[in-house]
């Protein structure tokens, strides 16, 4: 019975976000990457270049989902003309971590690639058959969520959406009755306790990052560091000035 089930499973590597689980999610990842490895040592022994093939969704279904997901217009542009950065290592490296590595933060100055690496990470997780057909906000910012009801709808997929990027936390206003240092507690405690995978963006460094949202914060993501993801603080020259250049 357990050997077709499992014979089942990989004749069905389609996934389902609002019904699957987060280890069968995970594990449709990972079938994915043994599978691109698994060519990449074809290729090489018969001496050829290694040319991925695109599974699942087409490159433009993959965009249009991303729009749907709220990633903004600037950073849509930056993945047509990406590069291979730490940041995108970072985000690829936590892609195949596990359910209980939930959180990864990117911490850098302007122009270092932490939230195009976030953008690529959600790109690389549409699901096989293209855009969802249901509307979900998976990209928000710290000050969208400082203007965000404790007790709205949106505050609630927060919570339950199994992907979210934080965008640039650290920029947004903090009142002095601490409300927002209270609704962002209450997330990562969420998140921390349902294994649901964040990525978040900041340009504050681990100490000041600690300092600006409190232990509680801190001690829930580095439980989740012990299996994958972690604070990595980029020091790459900036993305924009290398353009530049070019």
């Amino acid at each position: 019975m357990e050997t077709k089930q499992q014979d089942s499973e990989e004749e069905n590597p389609f996934l389902n976000y609002r019904e699957d689980t987060a280890d069968e999610w995970m594990r449709a990842v990972y079938r994915m990457y043994t599978r691109q490895k698994q060519r990449e040592a074809a290729d090489a022994a018969e001496g050829r270049e290694f040319c991925p093939v695109e599974e699942g969704a087409s490159a433009s279904s993959r965009i249009q989902c991303l729009r749907i997901w709220g990633v903004p217009e600037r950073i849509l542009k930056n993945l047509e003309m990406l590069e291979e950065t730490k940041a995108v290592k970072y985000v690829r490296e936590f892609n195949l971590s596990p359910r209980e590595g939930w959180c990864l933060v990117l911490s850098g100055g302007k122009g270092t690639g932490k939230s195009t690496a976030a953008a690529v990470w959600l790109y690389e997780n549409v699901p096989p058959e293209g855009a969802p057909t249901y509307q979900r906000r998976y990209w928000w910012n710290g000050t969208k969520i400082a203007r965000t009801n404790g007790y709205a709808k949106d505050y609630e997929k927060m919570i339950q959406s199994k992907l979210m990027v934080i965008d640039d936390l650290g920029v947004e206003y903090q009142d002095k009755n601490g409300n927002f240092q209270q609704r962002l507690d209450e997330l990562m405690d969420e998140r921390y306790s349902n294994f649901r995978k964040t990525i978040i963006t900041t340009n504050l460094n681990a100490e000041a990052f600690k300092d600006r949202y409190g232990e509680r914060v801190a001690d829930r993501m580095r439980e989740g560091f012990a299996w994958g993801g972690g604070f990595m603080e980029l020091a790459d020259d900036s993305m924009r000035k290398i353009r530049k250049v070019r």
